[in-house]
């Protein structure tokens, strides 16, 4: 027999989830070395399923970075394989077309597990002001000026951060 659940249990639930996204969005905003985002706020924070859909999003935040934040994880998955995702490991990119939009925007992402099961990933994105190339802002005339581009990888590999 299914578990059924109330109208209240389920508000319960997604308020939790909310404001489990939305402390990850502020702890990014206390931590940042940006100002754009300690400042202006231009970030994004998310929780997904394994694979890789969007369940919820920070209040805190900009649009901008949570449309692209929103497909991004699911290129994570394909790029890294299912296989090589390990508990420990933390993504990052700031690919336009598979994680940002520019390179001015970093996503990283990190799977979640409970008793060594994938059970789901969490992600965020940050405008970094000096990520090189023309001056800092988003003046280039192309994304080959824009500055250093970081392609889907792994930041950390199993607990191990790879220098």
């Amino acid at each position: 027999m299914a578990q059924t659940h109330s109208n209240v249990a389920y508000q319960v639930m997604w308020n939790r989830l909310i404001s489990v996204v939305e402390e990850q969005a502020q702890a990014l905003v206390r931590t940042a070395f940006s100002t754009s985002v300690r400042e202006a706020g231009d970030l994004s924070a998310g929780v997904y399923d394994t694979d890789g859909q969007m369940l919820a999003q920070a209040v805190t935040g900009t649009p901008g970075h949570v449309n692209a934040m929103a497909d991004a994880v699911a290129h994570f998955i394909r790029r890294i394989g299912r296989q090589n995702i390990l508990e420990g490991d933390v993504y990052i990119t700031n690919d336009p077309w598979e994680g940002t939009g520019h390179l001015h925007d970093i996503t990283m992402v990190t799977p979640s597990f409970h008793r060594g099961k994938l059970v789901g990933f969490f992600a965020c994105t940050a405008h970094i002001v000096d990520i090189g190339g023309r001056g800092f802002g988003a003046d280039a005339a192309s994304v080959y000026e824009e500055g250093l581009y970081l392609p889907i990888m792994k930041f950390a590999d199993a607990g191990k951060v790879d220098a």
